[in-house]
């Protein structure tokens, strides 16, 4: 479930590969942990693959990590 903390979504694992999916109109987007980060791998519809890390966070009421749509977003303009 979608969370919103002081302005900022909050996205679980399944939210974020659905919302890059569709944003970024992409091929394939898959996550995986490393190093305490979350390692987001993923090819374009040009066949472009790239991966980017971002911070995990635990939000009060959820005993799933979620992902911030800012990380996301800032993650995929690299």
């Amino acid at each position: 479930m979608v969370m919103k903390k002081k302005g900022i979504f909050f996205l679980n694992r399944k939210e974020c590969v659905d919302y890059l999916m569709e944003a970024y109109d992409l091929k394939w987007c898959i996550t995986s942990w490393r190093n305490d980060k979350i390692k987001i791998s993923y090819q374009s519809k040009n066949s472009v693959r790239n991966y980017f890390f971002a911070n995990a966070y635990k939000v009060n009421g959820s005993k799933v990590i979620h992902l911030s749509q800012k990380d996301l977003d800032a993650g995929m303009m690299c």
